[in-house]
């Protein structure tokens, strides 16, 4: 007994100093100093057209609503945009897709494929009532307290904006790119990018071009990562799919006075209440372990513990990001009800009702799988389980995040601002899986410093962006094409 407990104790010394061993070798990240940029853009011009463009209204509100007038304000903001940006225009020839924009900056060498940058014009609207929450209106654009205002400044006419302002201090220094680079900006990013990048990308597959790397929205240089002492680049290599179902619960009808125990409005609830009660697979990924792996060094050493020793301590690491939202969807497919719908009266029992469930698929899950996951979990053959496929999308493929294209975008991020890269997943869906069937790689990146709580701004209310950051990102962009050979 004595040799036994002697030898479990020995095996625990050793657990623990491997444990604590792993946590003290492991070594922040080599990053690559930042360096003097390409072109130098002016903070306060490139701000100022940031807030011009915000004041056109192109508001994406879906099924054709106020369609006329979306377009009209994409037609004007078209023209303002060959107006400010002459020397990119002159540089790259222009298509219009629908009202979606698709340049070609022809590079030198054509035996080299082609790299796609991409933004989106549209935003969504502003919640009706919510205007007098705004410090600043809207779609004022105004430039106040070092930031500029509106809805769009982040989601995404900042892109948009640094893209176009490096594209033209580029062109206008008689720049070409070694290989071609193509611009795709959207019209309908917020409502499913169908008239627009999925549009373009049909196009451009019927005549053969395939990209190299494609570099969307997304991640972001995130100044308080949690539990991390230091800013990190997020760049998100996956992105989450994206379905909707409705649920149709059939009962029985009639007069209040009369309940039944056949009511659609019960059968309904308890539908979704079955679908929240059978959660998705969930665990960490290759993209997590990757991540969390880098992020171990730059963690104070208690979370450090953790990070370097996920072959030991995954299930506490899984279970401390199931505790919040944002952790959680890394790790599974998510279920959020969103609208129910019954009934006409008060006293009046409907004989159907209709919930509608959203749910953003992590790539181990597929449409098919989540449909069929869900139908198990109602297992009700009165009530219908309706996929909504206007906007449906499945996961990503991942980006490979250990070759040279991931490196060089790497490699220009650290030299544009001097912080650590890891790879990460996008939780929300973007144009660019559009191109997924024609692209090697597609990686996803906000090129500008936020907090933690800057991110509920996206689509929400006080929308803005720093003008110090305007300017970084549009050197950021000028490296990428400058250096892309």
């Amino acid at each position: 007994m004595k040799i036994g407990l002697i030898a479990v104790a020995a095996a625990l010394i050793i657990l623990i100093g491997v444990v604590i061993g792993r946590a003290l070798i492991v070594t922040p990240p080599q990053v690559a100093h930042a360096t003097k940029p390409e072109v130098v853009v002016d903070s306060i011009a490139a701000a100022q057209h940031l807030a011009q463009a915000i004041r056109f209204q192109t508001i994406s509100f879906g099924n054709g609503i106020k369609e006329d007038e979306k377009n009209a304000q994409l037609d004007a903001m078209r023209a303002w945009m060959e107006k400010t940006y002459p020397n990119f225009h002159h540089a790259a020839s222009r298509e219009i897709v629908g009202e979606s924009l698709l340049f070609t900056w022809k590079g030198k060498n054509p035996n080299l494929s082609p790299i796609l940058l991409m933004a989106h014009m549209d935003v969504v609207p502003v919640v009706p009532g919510t205007e007098k929450n705004w410090t600043h209106q809207p779609f004022s654009g105004d430039i106040a307290g070092g930031y500029v205002w509106g809805r769009g400044a982040i989601d995404d006419k900042g892109c948009l904006i640094s893209i176009l302002e490096a594209a033209d201090k580029l062109a206008a220094s008689g720049f070409t790119p070694a290989r071609t680079i193509m611009f795709a900006f959207g019209q309908d990013e917020e409502v499913g990018g169908a008239k627009g990048n999925a549009a373009i990308a049909k196009m451009l597959a019927l005549r053969g071009v395939h990209f190299s790397w494609v570099l969307d929205e997304g991640g972001a240089i995130v100044d308080d990562p949690p539990g991390i002492s230091q800013p990190v680049t997020f760049v998100d290599v996956a992105e989450k799919g994206y379905l909707s179902v409705r649920l149709v619960a059939h009962g029985e009808g009639g007069h209040s006075s009369r309940p039944t125990k056949d009511m659609a409005i019960v059968r309904v609830s308890q539908a979704v209440l079955n679908v929240m009660d059978h959660p998705f697979a969930s665990g960490l990924d290759d993209i997590q372990r990757e991540k969390l792996s880098l992020l171990a060094p730059l963690a104070p050493f208690g979370n450090r513990l953790a990070l370097a020793n996920l072959w030991l301590s995954a299930p506490l690491v899984e279970d401390n990001l199931e505790s919040t939202p944002d952790g959680a969807g890394y790790l599974h497919t998510t279920i959020a009800p969103t609208m129910f719908n019954a009934g006409v009266k008060d006293n009046v029992i409907p004989p159907d009702a209709t919930a509608t469930i959203n749910f953003r698929l992590h790539p181990r899950d597929s449409i098919a799988s989540v449909i069929a996951h869900v139908k198990k979990a109602i297992d009700d053959p009165k009530v219908d389980v309706i996929a909504l496929t206007e906007s449906q999308s499945e996961a990503s493929k991942v980006a490979d995040f250990n070759g040279p294209s991931y490196e060089f975008l790497k490699q220009t991020i650290e030299e544009s601002f001097g912080v650590p890269v890891v790879p990460d997943t996008l939780g929300a869906a973007t144009d660019s899986r559009h191109y997924l069937a024609i692209a090697d790689n597609i990686f996803r990146l906000d090129p500008f410093h936020f907090k933690l709580t800057d991110f509920p701004r996206v689509h929400g209310t006080n929308e803005r962006l720093a003008v110090k950051d305007i300017a970084p990102a549009a050197s950021f962009y000028a490296r990428l094409m400058h250096n892309a050979r």
